[in-house]
């Protein structure tokens, strides 16, 4: 009995001993997949942050050239096949073999393998475990859009700083089998590893937004665990088409990040990106997070901003969610917060400004070096670049400190519009206020050859059909050969015309219709006159804007 127990003790030990030896060597493993995963953040982290501009030397096969020349963009975006053919990367004594490398870009930066060609490397394609500076995949943007070399950089951080998930950017000089391609922005590639750095669940779907495309069309997938279950974008294009605002505002709520949303729009306003999601549907990604089962909207081609400086905080939006959001009075006045909150945090001009200086002058030693003309075209590039982030600055102040609210409208549907203002378009029209029968009239007319002149009021109007109409009298108006135009009416600064006044007529009542199509827009109201001769008047307290019932 004592032999068997001691057998069964010994049997016991050797189990225990076996398994602690287990867990010693799987501890071990798991802290160092947790250094390696820290060595990497640290080396990415420091390509981002770095001073140095990094001189990367790219070399391929001339069979490989061959096929890239096959290469030409077209509106089929990333839904065509860009092939990748094997090169070998050097970054000082770093060399990466079999690195894949396909070319990239769209309407505007596209350029072919023989000129200065976007390209992205993915490092690990060919080789297992391969990092670039801690990275698996990067691309480098040849920035012809972009005479600063700055903006992506810059803007990209702005983005992060509002809690915006966004790739990061630097910059690299690039040599390509001997061929000096010149300054180059290197930006963090979009796959798994970039979704780790920023959620929880990086196993989701992150979808392509392709080349001025919107959620609703089929997309491709750039990572995800089952890409071709889109369900997921398919129930937020299902929630932003929902036409009772109260449902739409919940299922949307269940659907998309609507706080990061918003941040997302406010920020791509604020630096006026005119060619991102919300205002061009152009240029992002979008990623469904497991863990929340939420979607968030991702930035992307950050190489044209702040070209309007005094654009409105309220542009017409075309990206469907942005537009969906908006038409919710709740969301829109989040909104407005939004840009309120990222102005006195974010969008500090001078910070701003001081940072672009401060990328600016990493880069300008490389350009100094390479061709002295372009340097300077880059420093007044610079320059203007950050005089826009003043004006742009002042601009949202101006605009928040008049609150955006909808015109109101009387019980019977209609209200009188105020504030008329004059401006001479063309020539040296007659623009005055005066009295005629009795009335306050808006005179205009031509005091000495061909004239264009309006008076012009502005409007917030919520999303429908309206109709402007009002009284005028004209005497002797002549029309200009050929302005199709010729004569006096009412319509929209950026509007048809339907049927003006010529010659002279007593007073007469003019109409015209237009639809507000956004779910807040401002629209500009015109009495206008276009001849050689003549005079007309408006009675300004005739012209009444009326609200339409939609079209059926």
């Amino acid at each position: 009995m004592n032999k068997f127990f001691s057998s069964k003790s010994i049997l016991c030990g050797c189990l225990a001993l076996s398994l602690a030896a287990t867990a010693l060597t799987a501890a071990p493993s798991k802290a160092k997949n947790k250094a390696n995963t820290s060595k990497k953040t640290v080396a990415a982290g420091k390509l981002f942050g770095g001073t140095e501009v990094l001189r990367i030397k790219i070399e391929i096969a001339e069979a490989d050239i061959e096929i890239l020349k096959k290469y030409q963009w077209d509106e089929g975006g990333p839904e065509k096949k860009r092939e990748s053919v094997k090169a070998t990367v050097r970054d000082g004594l770093n060399v990466y073999t079999n690195v894949a490398v396909h070319l990239k870009g769209a309407a505007g930066s596209f350029r072919p393998i023989t000129d200065n060609p976007a390209m992205t490397l993915n490092f690990d394609k060919f080789v297992d475990g391969q990092r670039f500076h801690g990275l698996t995949k990067v691309s480098l943007n040849n920035s012809v859009q972009d005479s600063t070399f700055v903006s992506e950089q810059f803007s990209r951080e702005m983005f992060l700083k509002s809690g915006v998930p966004t790739p990061r950017a630097t910059q690299a000089t690039v040599e390509l089998n001997g061929r000096d391609l010149g300054l180059y922005v290197l930006v963090e590639g979009f796959n798994k590893q970039f979704l780790k750095n920023h959620f929880k669940d990086a196993d989701g779907n992150l979808y392509d937004g392709g080349f001025v495309k919107d959620i609703d069309r089929d997309l491709s997938v750039n990572a995800g665990v089952n890409p071709k279950d889109q369900s997921d974008r398919i129930a937020l294009v299902e929630a932003a088409a929902e036409p009772n605002l109260t449902n739409r505002l919940a299922r949307l709520q269940k659907t998309l990040d609507v706080d990061r949303f918003l941040s997302f729009m406010a920020m791509d306003v604020m630096l006026w990106d005119w060619d991102g999601y919300p205002m061009n549907k152009n240029n992002w990604r979008l990623y469904h997070d497991p863990s929340t089962g939420k979607m968030i909207f991702i930035p992307h081609g950050l190489d044209q901003m702040f070209w309007k400086p005094k654009g409105s905080i309220l542009p017409r939006m075309n990206g469907l969610v942005a537009k969906s959001v908006l038409e919710i009075p709740e969301l829109r006045a989040q909104y407005f917060d939004r840009l309120k909150t990222l102005r006195s945090t974010v969008f500090k001009a001078e910070a701003m400004t001081n940072r672009v200086q401060e990328i600016s002058a990493k880069i300008a030693p490389i350009l100094k070096e390479k061709d002295s003309e372009k340097a300077k075209e880059q420093q007044k590039a610079v320059a203007d670049f950050c005089d826009a982030i003043v004006r742009r600055g002042r601009s949202i102040d101006e605009q928040l400190s008049t609150p955006i609210t909808a015109a109101t409208f009387a019980s019977d549907g209609t209200m009188t519009p105020s504030k008329w203002e004059s401006k001479s378009d063309f020539g040296h029209p007659a623009l005055t206020r005066e009295k005629v029968d009795g009335k306050e009239v808006l005179k205009l007319g031509a005091s000495s050859g061909s004239s264009v002149g309006t008076w012009r009021t502005k409007l917030w109007l919520e999303k429908g059909r309206y109709q402007i109409e009002g009284k005028v009298k004209a005497n002797a108006i002549v029309p200009d050969l050929g302005d199709t135009r010729g004569g006096t009416g009412l319509r929209l600064a950026n509007g048809g015309v339907d049927k003006y006044v010529q010659t002279t007529s007593d007073w007469t009542t003019v109409k015209n219709e237009f639809s507000v199509n956004d779910a807040l827009g401002e629209v500009e109201l015109l009495c206008e006159f276009r001849g050689a001769e003549g005079t007309a008047w408006f009675d300004s307290e005739s012209i009444k804007l009326s609200r339409l019932p939609p079209n059926k």
